[in-house]
This record gives C-alpha cells, structure tokens and sequence, in this order.
C-alpha cells in the first residue's frame, strides 16, 4: 500500500465514528489487531465505538503524518456526557456516575498501523483529566498516596 492509501484507511475510520457506524468502523481492523497493546477483536471494537457514540463523540482532524504502514494523527474531540457507556472509555472517567449532560472538548493523538488495508495496532494519548473536569468529575489521588 501507497502511504497515501494508509492515510485513507485511518481516516475513513474516524469519518465512521463520526457518524456513528460502529461496526463500520470496527470493520476496518484487521482480524488480529491490538488496541493499547492488548488483543482486540471486531466485537470489542464495536462495542468500544458504541461506547464512544454513547457520548456522541466527534473529531475534528487538524494533522495526519504518514510514514510508511504507520499513521499519526492529531485531533480536537468534543462530545457530552450524555448517557453512560456500556464498557469503560477514555480512563474509565465516565463509570459510576450519572450522565451530567455536560459537553467536553480535548485534545487526542492517535498513532497506528496499517498492514494490508486494515489497522493492526492503535495507540492513543488523550486528555481524560480534562475531559473529566469539564463533566464535573473531580478526581483525587487514592487515600494514602
């Protein structure tokens, strides 16, 4: 694949999340693939966008660098806290409380791989601390730290 076509792929997923097609978007990793270092599979990845979607959460892409069958690429992602995932996302910041119906907006870099026309690795650094703040959550050390 051209570098070019690797951009595409990668970028087709976020334009999936967007819109909201979770099993679009998971259909676009490879059946061997691994998300943060652990084994995912198509399912997990679609509950994992159905999660997000929960959330109605969007990029808006302002960098996509590409170098080879690797893709990195910087984002703004907004979304509300608006009803409660199925699994834990984004640091599990949205577990345990009820939806606050607040909007959050964070910046997120995420770093991939591309083999064959569908994404074998994803790794991602986002603003969880952030976005938690802006839903009202106040986070603490555990006592005794």
């Amino acid at each position: 694949m051209t570098t070019e076509q690797v951009k595409e792929v990668v970028l087709r997923q976020f334009e999936l999340i967007n819109s909201g097609d979770s099993e679009g978007a998971a259909a676009l990793w490879a059946s061997e693939s691994y998300n943060h270092g652990k084994r995912v599979d198509k399912a997990g990845l679609t509950r994992l966008y159905q999660s997000l979607h929960s959330l109605r959460e969007k990029h808006t892409i302002h960098e996509v660098i590409a170098e080879g069958d690797r893709v990195a690429v910087r984002t703004t992602c907004t979304g509300v806290h608006a009803g409660e995932p199925s699994i834990p996302v984004n640091g599990g910041i949205f577990t345990g409380i009820q939806p606050t119906g607040r909007a959050y907006t964070v910046q997120h870099t995420h770093f991939f791989k591309v083999h064959d026309g569908l994404i074998t690795e994803h790794w991602a650094n986002r603003d969880d601390l952030g976005a938690a703040r802006q839903i009202g959550r106040e986070l603490s050390p555990p006592k005794g730290t």
